[in-house]
């Protein structure tokens, strides 16, 4: 089952979705010590980091990943983690579990990368929860992370996009398999740009959207704004 939850304005919608995943990871820390969070950049995502910082996210037993990094230099603007430690500057002493940057051919960052991952998590093909939120925006096309509208990808840990519709072009992103053994999966979506392809992904059984391809273990929710809500 997916749950939807409609706001007023992005403001109401991010403050709303920090406050519950905040509760979310308290309770993973309660019962397990600590907390894997995957965060996501663009418009929605970067704003969430403020709202984390607001409301005083304590981050000492949170490991923190970024679901997918445009391969540029560490403080090209551009990339995900920059722009998030300039909206959460905490960020920069948090146990944060970098992508590489673009200093070596994408393909060998990409397995360098996805091997670590293994070497912490195990193999991809296991059924257990490895996070316990991931968070992912969406794009006018349904796209996630860097995981695009027929796009092929081999089934990694981390995978090695070419050819982005999007600029930068080389991005590197975690898997559907990857995304996928999170305990809770958490849509940010706003515009009504993004109405049609979020009805499908939330509505449609059929739907082939990469936004459709990514559900919790345990709960999936979208933050949508009255514009998406309005056609659901």
């Amino acid at each position: 089952m997916i749950d939807v939850e409609s706001f007023a304005s992005d403001q109401a919608l991010t403050a709303a979705a920090a406050s519950d995943i905040i509760g979310l990871l308290e309770q993973a820390i309660a019962l397990r010590g600590k907390a894997r969070l995957v965060l996501t950049g663009g418009t929605l995502g970067i704003k969430i980091l403020g709202d984390f910082r607001t409301l005083g996210l304590d981050l000492s037993n949170v490991e923190l990943f970024f679901g997918d990094e445009r391969f540029v230099g560490l403080e090209n603007a551009d990339r995900n983690e920059h722009q998030g430690i300039v909206a959460w500057p905490e960020l920069s002493a948090a146990k944060l579990h970098r992508f590489p940057e673009a200093d070596r051919p994408l393909e060998k960052a990409a397995g360098e990368f996805s091997s670590k991952i293994e070497s912490l998590f195990g193999p991809l093909s296991d059924s257990a929860p490895v996070f316990d939120v991931v968070i992912l925006g969406m794009g006018p096309d349904g796209h996630i992370a860097s995981l695009f509208p027929g796009h092929q990808q081999a089934e990694n840990w981390i995978i090695a996009e070419k050819a982005s519709p999007k600029p930068p072009a080389e991005r590197l992103s975690f898997s559907y398999q990857a995304l996928n053994r999170s305990r809770a999966v958490i849509f940010l979506a706003s515009g009504s740009a993004k109405a049609a392809v979020a009805k499908c992904a939330i509505q449609e059984e059929a739907c082939d959207l990469p936004a459709a391809k990514v559900k919790g273990l345990e709960l999936t929710r979208w933050y949508v704004d009255e514009e998406i809500s309005r056609e659901l």
